[in-house]
């Protein structure tokens, strides 16, 4: 298993039971305590888990927001086949919208190399991602998140999305629920991606299967709102009736 794998499958481990030992990890990762240690401190340093002598645990953000270092290890084989599908959707010359979230961040490292397109996003994460790309990047700009510290918000990121008109606006959230409700946490962040949505022909909702059957704070708007819905699994027989003419991928 390579080290950046073990990585993730270390840290999927510990959201599931929160804390463990270093012998525990590496008896069920068949790794040495010495590479467990060193990964351990990887995550650590990334803000993921807090280590103790012997043990880490995960680190829990207080405000409901979860830290977007985090996000980007959460179910992330799941996002990354998302992203692969998303991508398929795309060609040279469109002009595409891609929020704040981490799976948006997975489709544009899948887009890195393809041929050129505007993309206008207010995740700095994305900025810097394809800063290295051919691609025009246009940032939202804005105030950066005092929750949410890869994301840009406030009035200057209003105005930016809702003066230009894009092809696809790619989307994510906490939580879809059983009803075909789309929610978040934070109120400042479904205001703007509202202003995405609006200014954007097709909309599309990126939505890895550990967020059905949840929901969260603040209504984004219904499934029946949305284009397409993009997931790593089929939609469950509850949530069929509220996609009925989303398409779905």
């Amino acid at each position: 298993m390579i080290k950046g794998e073990r990585k993730a499958l270390i840290y999927d481990y510990l959201v599931e039971v929160s804390f463990a030992t270093v012998d525990e990890l590496s008896e069920k990762f068949y790794a040495s305590r010495a590479s467990i240690r060193r990964d351990l401190t990887e995550l650590e340093t990334l803000g993921l888990v807090k280590r103790s002598w012997g043990s880490a645990r995960v680190i829990s953000s207080p405000s409901g927001v979860t830290p977007f270092g985090q996000r980007s290890y959460n179910a992330a084989d799941k996002k990354r086949l998302i992203a692969k599908k998303a991508a398929e959707l795309l060609s040279g010359g469109m002009i595409i919208f891609l929020d704040q979230s981490s799976t948006s961040y997975f489709l544009a490292v899948e887009i890195m190399s393809a041929s050129p397109m505007t993309v206008v996003t207010n995740n700095l994460e994305i900025l810097s991602l394809l800063s290295h790309s051919s691609h025009t990047v246009i940032s939202s700009g804005g105030s950066l998140s005092g929750e949410n510290r890869n994301c840009l918000l406030g009035g200057a990121a209003v105005r930016s999305f809702s003066e230009i008109f894009a092809d696809f606006a790619f989307f994510s959230t906490k939580a879809l629920s059983e009803d075909g409700v789309i929610s978040d946490c934070t109120s400042e962040e479904v205001f703007l991606r509202n202003c995405m949505l609006k200014n954007a022909k097709t909309k599309v909702f990126l939505c890895d299967s550990t967020k059905f059957r949840t929901r969260s704070s603040f209504k984004q708007c219904e499934l029946s709102d949305v284009d397409v819905i993009i997931s790593d699994s089929p939609l469950p027989r509850s949530l069929k009736d509220s996609a009925k003419n989303v398409t779905m991928l």
